[in-house]
């Protein structure tokens, strides 16, 4: 070996399997969450190394550049493995090119997310329901992240008023669905998307439904909202529920027969409910909660457990307080969960 101290992810595999110690400098949270194989956290590495090569690496191999050095000024053999983690997994992927590769690598560089969380995310499909606050953030978000099929459906068309809060949207007069279908495809052309410009009911739920692996409800009417709740359990489809007015949001999440629904909490529609239209709404206020959804189905995509479900995150934004409301989950007599398990 020459005497540079980056070493090569090609020149790194050349080595004599017994000859040297893999020593990973991220927190342990990191570790934990994905490593390369045969590799020791850093606080174990002193035990194990026995006179051998040391061979560092952190996320990107900038700071274990310096650990290197360190080492090396103490009399080590040490180096540093050119690229880190992110060159490593890189050369593991396989469902990926190179441009897709360098569009994720923030996120697959994530413990959380990984090369296998994104490769389920490439799998995955998503339907919104709703084009308008929530679905336009929401949409983005999903298609910037990779989500591999993503279903639009939404009746109405775009007026002015819509164009303060519904971002992704150019001109008047074009039906929503395909108007986001069209952003979306802009901001991401290696993902599918479909637009339903029809409204959502009960004839089409179930072809629709199991088209895809998880629904966001992103409806701005409760009637919509709770006959979207009802489809999705009557099914066994998980999806997000979100909620936005003025400057007050909630997001909940359902995995039917397992967690609380909607009707669980509220048993019906609330009679005079407010809408954006009587009541106003702030822009930035649905592109939060759209973003939160989008997060919500980014985790349950990627197998994370910590989920909105028996709980509802509510988000003052006027006073930035938030509060997350706890159910005991399913209500013994919710008649959408009882029947669903019947």
């Amino acid at each position: 070996m020459d005497d540079a101290i980056e070493l090569s992810l090609d020149a790194f595999r050349e080595l004599p399997k017994d000859s040297y110690l893999l020593i990973d400098i991220r927190n342990e949270v990191s570790y934990q969450l994905g490593h390369i194989d045969g590799a020791v956290p850093f606080h174990d590495a002193a035990a194990q190394a026995d006179g051998r090569i040391l061979v560092f690496y952190c996320q990107y191999g900038i700071e274990s550049l310096k650990t290197a050095e360190r080492s090396r000024s103490r009399g080590s053999q040490a180096y540093s493995l050119k690229g880190g983690y992110a060159a490593w997994l890189r050369a593991q992927l396989r469902a990926f090119d190179r441009e897709e590769w360098e569009r994720y690598d923030r996120q697959i560089i994530l413990p959380q997310i990984g090369m296998r969380g994104q490769e389920k995310l490439k799998a995955a499909g998503v339907l919104l329901i709703g084009a308008g606050g929530l679905g336009c953030p929401c949409g983005m978000y999903l298609a910037a992240a990779g989500v591999g099929r993503i279903g639009i459906i939404d009746h109405d068309e775009v007026s002015l008023s819509n164009l303060n809060r519904q971002v992704a949207h150019r001109q008047c007069g074009i039906n929503k669905a395909i108007s986001l279908k069209n952003t979306l495809a802009g901001i991401n052309d290696r993902i599918e998307v479909t637009a339903y410009p029809y409204r959502f009911g009960e004839e089409e739920a179930a072809a629709l439904l199991d088209s895809y692996d998880l629904v966001i409800d992103c409806t701005d009417t409760a009637d919509t909202k709770f006959m979207v709740n009802d489809l999705c359990v009557r099914y066994d489809k998980p999806y997000c529920y979100g909620g936005v007015i003025g400057f007050e949001g909630q997001v909940m999440t359902v995995i039917p027969h397992k967690t609380a629904c909607l009707r669980c909490i509220f048993e019906a529609p609330p009679t005079g409910c407010e809408t954006c239209e009587s009541h106003g709404i702030i822009g930035a206020a649905a592109g939060i909660i759209g973003c939160v959804q989008a997060l919500e189905a980014i985790k349950y995509l990627t197998s994370r457990d910590e989920l909105l479900t028996d709980r509802m995150f509510i988000f003052d934004m006027l006073t930035m307080t938030t509060r997350t409301v706890k159910f005991g989950g399913i209500r013994p007599g919710c008649p959408v969960c009882h029947a669903a398990q019947i």
